[in-house]
Formats: C-alpha cells, structure tokens, sequence
C-alpha cells in the first residue's frame, strides 16, 4: 500500500513539474517569432492565417521558433507610414545561428513576427540572414516599445552605437 502510494505521489509530482515546465513566461510571449507551414500540417501543429488584401490564407507553426528569451537587444524607430513604430531586434549568438540556418532551411517561406497584441508582421525569407537582425517595419504602438524597454536592452545602452529616433512621437 505505501508503494502504491509513493508511486502516485511520483507521478503526480513529474506530472505537475512538466505541465509548469511546458508554461511560456509572459516575458517570453512578449516577442514570438514562427515559421509558415504547409497546409497539410497536423491541424493541431499550426495557426491559419489570412494575409494580404486578398485575404490568401497562410499556416504558421503553433510552437515559436524564437521567443523574447532570444533577443539580445533592440532598436526602436518611427515608421515609414509614420504613424506607427517599427523595431530591428539582435539575437543572441546562439540564436542567431540558429536564425540563419533556419532561414536556410526554409527558404521561400513567410517567417510571422508576433510582438505582444501588435498585428502578426510577416517577412518573406529571400536570403539567410547572417546577421542575426529581424525587423518589425510598422505596426507598433508606444506601449509595445516600452514593454520592450522593460525586457530588452537598447541598443543604445549597450555602449559604441549611435544614438537613434528612440521613442520620437510620430508624425500625424
């Protein structure tokens, strides 16, 4: 009887410990970055999506390829539309490898950018990119910025870079 009992105990305690170990941080949703899929994928596996102006419907993977834990810092900027902001984020060297050889690999797909509550931003994957930057062109709203702030160092703050639009207040 105690075995039994010290037996359901393990697995209740493994079980618990990998629910809580499967949890995304809030801090680590706060940028999340996925890669297009094919529309053949497990269902559970993948998120459609609906882009463009001809509302083309697009799959993205459920599970992020990058998440805020990745980044290394960020550089904030106004947009072109200038209305709304845009930001270039680094990643760390690690995972820049892994960027550019994931971009490799899936070379011709959409890479989905997701910040917060922002619109998913969308890139096409023409090249590797070698130098670990992904860029958000529009989009962002001041508030995703200071979020950003609060996670990530400036790019400024990290010293030898020059100083930049920051959180200029847009254009109307």
């Amino acid at each position: 009887m105690m075995l039994r009992i010290a037996i359901l105990a393990s697995i209740l305690a493994v079980s618990l410990w990998c629910y809580g170990g499967g949890q995304q941080s809030k801090s680590s949703r706060l940028v999340t970055m996925h890669f297009e899929e094919e529309s053949n994928s497990n269902p559970k596996m993948v998120t459609p999506v609906k882009l463009g102006s001809e509302h083309r419907q697009y799959f993205f993977s459920k599970m992020p390829t990058f998440t805020a834990s990745d980044i290394q810092w960020f550089y904030p900027f106004t947009a072109e539309d200038g209305v709304t902001y845009g930001a270039a984020f680094r990643f760390k060297d690690y995972a820049a490898r892994e960027l550019e050889e994931q971009t490799l690999v899936n070379h011709g797909k959409l890479l989905g950018i997701r910040c917060s509550d922002a619109p998913l931003s969308v890139v096409l994957v023409d090249r590797p990119i070698t130098d670990g930057v992904v860029v958000v062109w529009n989009g962002l709203q001041q508030r995703h910025l200071k979020e950003f702030q609060k996670q990530f160092p400036h790019v400024d703050d990290l010293g030898g870079a020059t100083a930049g639009p920051e959180f200029e207040v847009p254009y109307r």
